[in-house]
């Protein structure tokens, strides 16, 4: 990643990195690398990541934001070289690759993610049992594999907590998004 962002200073605006289109994280995660690192790599939208994938194997991008199950694959085989994880810990599948901020990159860490919502209203009894679910459905055997093989990580927590989650994700992705031009 250092190597990466060394280039990228010594040749503005002549590297690229593709994404999954417009607005999607790979792109936002390019944004704000652009602006953590202070450098100007030069976005490729593609209609979805295997396409972005084929042109950075044959080297007509430099570098791609994917999640680790679109590119891992290649990785192992040695065909892509796996530069950070954007995640706040080292992921499972991969514990020698450094995080972003071990890279010298604070507060990049653009996690995607999924959540389990309720409609307003419903019962709070309902709410702490599904959280109660979801916190446990990562430590039994075949929510571990999935959980590893994804490389995500689980954010687990109240309801309460994950509500401040989302309003502080809200607020920084916002302040990414207009960074990239993006309108609502």
């Amino acid at each position: 990643m250092r190597e990466l962002i060394a280039l990228a200073r010594a040749k503005p605006e002549q590297l690229f990195y593709a994404s999954a289109g417009a607005g999607t994280l790979g792109h936002l995660s390019g944004v704000l690398l652009n602006i953590r690192a202070g450098v100007k790599l030069v976005h490729v939208p593609y209609p979805g990541s295997p396409q972005g994938v084929i042109d950075l194997l044959a080297g007509r991008v430099t570098v791609m934001f994917s999640p680790a199950s679109t590119v891992w694959p290649h990785v192992e085989a040695g065909r892509l070289k796996a530069l950070a994880t954007t995640e706040t810990k080292r992921a499972a599948i991969a514990p020698d690759l450094p995080t972003m901020a071990e890279a010298g990159l604070r507060d990049t860490t653009p996690a995607s993610g999924s959540a389990c919502l309720a409609p307003a209203g419903t019962p709070r009894a309902v709410i702490d049992r599904l959280a109660s679910a979801l916190n446990d459905a990562p430590q039994g055997r075949r929510g571990a594999h999935g959980v590893a093989r994804q490389s995500v990580e689980p954010l687990g927590g109240s309801p309460e907590e994950f509500a401040r989650h989302i309003e502080t994700d809200t607020n920084n992705w916002t302040t990414v998004a207009k960074a990239a031009g993006l309108k609502k």
